[in-house]
């Protein structure tokens, strides 16, 4: 028995372990999309409607309180930006006079950065 045969046997018992194992996971993800499949239909099934219906309270609801703020003489609030927690210290920055580049450059620096930089404009 040389060392040819010896691998050549390796590599044939190798490849069969390797492909019974591609195969049952090839079962078993088969099995699983099929699954997922029946939850997604059984979901959308159940639970789009309740969703759609609770959306079109909701929405209804908002508009009930905006016409009762307004009857009782509340000012509606100003609209809200986009990613304020974000965006409103920059715009705030800006706002006062700072540049946008200087702002962001203040607000994005590190805090050991800043005061040098204060130092050195």
């Amino acid at each position: 028995m040389s060392t040819a045969w010896w691998l050549a046997a390796f590599a044939t018992a190798l490849g069969a372990v390797l492909a019974v194992s591609f195969l049952r996971t090839r079962v078993l993800v088969g099995r699983l999309e099929a699954r997922v499949v029946g939850l997604e239909g059984r979901l959308e099934h159940e639970i789009s409607g309740p969703v759609s219906e609770a959306l079109v309270e909701a929405r209804s609801a908002g508009a009930t309180a905006r016409r009762a703020a307004t009857a009782a003489g509340v000012d509606e609030p100003p609209r809200r930006l986009p990613f304020e927690p974000v965006t409103g210290p920059v715009v705030r920055a800006v706002a006062f006079g700072a540049g946008a580049r200087r702002a962001i450059v203040r607000m994005a620096g590190p805090r050991w950065a800043q005061g040098r930089a204060r130092k050195v404009a």
